[in-house]
């Protein structure tokens, strides 16, 4: 399977102990996140994504943008998607 550009992928624990992989890609300006537990068939597509999602996805960008891997655009996009959830 050919490497994804923009794709970055975690895990996390659910409140009840299960393990949670979460996927972020940007394609173009638009972020999709997704997850899956060991419950789920099939990867689950956020339209909202969780706000712990979100603050993940924008260490993980704005470390790699400090080792000179990733861009400025991408964390500041996801900043602004943290602070338009946080404003709702």
């Amino acid at each position: 399977m050919a490497k994804k550009r923009n794709l970055y992928a975690w895990r996390t624990r659910t409140e009840d102990g299960l393990k949670r992989e979460v996927e972020a890609q940007c394609t173009g300006s638009k972020w999709t996140i997704k997850s899956r537990t060991p419950e789920d068939e099939d990867w689950v597509t956020h339209a909202k994504p969780l706000l712990e999602d979100l603050e993940e996805l924008e260490s993980m960008l704005f470390n790699k943008y400090q080792r000179k891997h990733g861009s400025y655009e991408n964390v500041l996009s996801v900043r602004k998607l943290i602070a338009d959830r946080s404003h709702h």
